[in-house]
């Protein structure tokens, strides 16, 4: 065998290495694509969790949140109140950024559970003084299919 022959099958031997690399890096990357999926659906989930928890272990911040009409609050609970609601809608908002971007999966945002919380949480009195601190494509979001 002659040199030259030798120098093509080892080139031939070397382009399917590659090509043989290629396939495996596009197996770990959609790997890692569905695990980054997976991250942030726990996290929309953990998050749910964690604000759940929030709100309804303390009694006072629970006050705070289902607010009773005949109560006036004072300012330092409204300022903490606004605190709280702008939280929580921050938490919407990385939710709604996430399904619209695909980091979801399949997995949509909980509209009907926005809707309840915005009723029993009465956060269409605040959202005046909330919405302009949001992305104007997650306030149509709000305005659109959740205050409705």
């Amino acid at each position: 065998m002659n040199m030259d022959a030798v120098n093509r099958w080892l080139a031939l031997l070397a382009n399917f290495g590659v090509l043989a690399g290629v396939v495996f890096l596009a197996f770990e990357l959609r790997q890692n694509n569905e695990l980054l999926i997976q991250e942030s659906r726990y996290n929309m989930v953990q998050n749910q969790k964690d604000w759940s928890q929030f709100l309804t272990s303390d009694e006072e911040i629970f006050k705070l949140i289902v607010v009773d009409s005949e109560v006036e609050l004072t300012d330092a609970e409204k300022a903490r109140r606004y605190s709280i609601l702008l939280g929580n809608l921050q938490t919407w908002q990385w939710e709604w950024e996430q399904s619209r971007s695909g980091l979801l999966g399949t997995t949509d945002v909980p509209v009907e559970a926005f809707r309840v919380l915005w009723v029993n949480f009465e956060i269409e009195e605040n959202w005046p003084q909330l919405k302009p601190t949001f992305k104007p494509e997650f306030v149509r979001f709000i305005e659109n299919e959740v205050a409705n």
